[in-house]
């Protein structure tokens, strides 16, 4: 009975283990359930891995959760407030307005978190519950293609299809758009010679093709990106002059906004502002009229021209079609 009893303890301490660091944090009651044991086990469990040098943290919130610190990732010291501060945000980035199911990214930004002080992780571990159910494979089958050079077969649902197609492609970036914050892929199919950008949530299916070497693709995100409202940038642009009104003024005039060439408050107080918007595939700056759209009629578009029209156009259509 006894080398019975050490036994299944010695299994339950292993599947508690892996539970901390992979699916935590987790309260002793959500682990007394994985594990199929009293609450008193888990609590006796956790001892005895404390006291065998296991780094588990717990949370301040009640009940608590528990998680486990990998010693190949713990803090050999504090950092700097600036770069603590900077990580916290890079998290809350990631974790809040980039959320992705993932269980691998959930455990990268455990890692994360491992990097700022006690005071910033109590707060931000708060936060960190593991996806639930299954989790789709999509984001770690794509870092892994573009991280070890192989090719992608993807299924990729395009808005403007009914039906989602295959497609074989090499990657060159990916990136957080600062628009939506959702991610995006730049790949360049095979047999063209674009790179083109894929939104990653429209990728129903993916799969790695090993024995496929991706070629050494020319992307440079400074010359691409730089300057872009989301993920559309490149070398073709337009100039838009912009007046906000005087209320909306101080909302505006505060920073320096993606492709501003001038800025200049006016003496009855209106703003305007002179900036370079990049175009789509279609010479239409679709990013800059999304943001420009949120501001309402506390903005007129003074030129170009053929936008100013658009711009008219879509406002009389609002009031037409909603008769206003």
């Amino acid at each position: 009975m006894t080398v019975t009893r050490n036994r299944s303890q010695g299994q339950r301490l292993l599947r508690h283990i892996r539970l901390l660091s992979e699916e935590g944090p987790l309260t002793t009651a959500e682990l007394a359930q994985h594990l199929d044991c009293q609450m008193q086990e888990v609590q006796r469990d956790r001892r005895l891995l404390r006291a065998e040098g296991h780094a588990i943290w717990q949370t301040e919130e009640r009940p608590a959760r528990y998680g486990l610190q990998h010693p190949w990732r713990a803090m050999t010291g504090s950092p700097e407030p600036v770069r603590a501060v900077i990580t916290h945000a890079l998290l809350r980035l990631l974790r809040h307005h980039a959320p992705t199911p993932s269980r691998i990214y959930h455990e990268a930004l455990l890692h994360l978190t491992e990097q700022l002080p006690p005071r910033l992780q109590a707060v931000t571990r708060r936060t960190l519950a593991p996806p639930q159910g299954s989790t789709p494979r999509i984001l770690e089958t794509v870092a892994a293609a573009w991280c070890y050079g192989e090719a992608i077969e993807f299924l990729y649902q395009k808005p403007t299809e009914s039906a989602p197609k295959w497609s074989v492609a090499d990657i060159a970036f990916m990136e957080i758009n600062r628009s939506n914050l959702d991610w995006y892929v730049f790949a360049q199919r095979r047999g063209e010679t674009k790179i083109k950008t894929f939104h990653l949530s429209r990728f129903q299916d993916v799969r790695r093709l090993t024995a496929q070497s991706s070629p050494d693709l020319i992307f440079d995100p400074r010359n691409e990106l730089d300057g872009a409202w989301g993920i559309i940038g490149g070398q073709q642009h337009c100039e838009i002059t912009l007046r906000f009104t005087a209320d909306a003024a101080p909302y505006v005039n505060y920073r320096r906004w993606p492709g501003q060439i001038e800025g200049q408050r006016q003496d009855d107080g209106h703003y305007l502002l002179r900036l370079n918007a990049p175009l789509d595939r279609h010479n239409l700056p679709v990013e800059v009229m999304a943001w420009i759209r949120g501001w309402g009629p506390r903005v007129e578009v003074r030129a170009p021209h053929w936008l100013r029209q658009q711009w008219l156009a879509e406002a009389r259509e609002v009031g037409e079609r909603y008769g206003i």
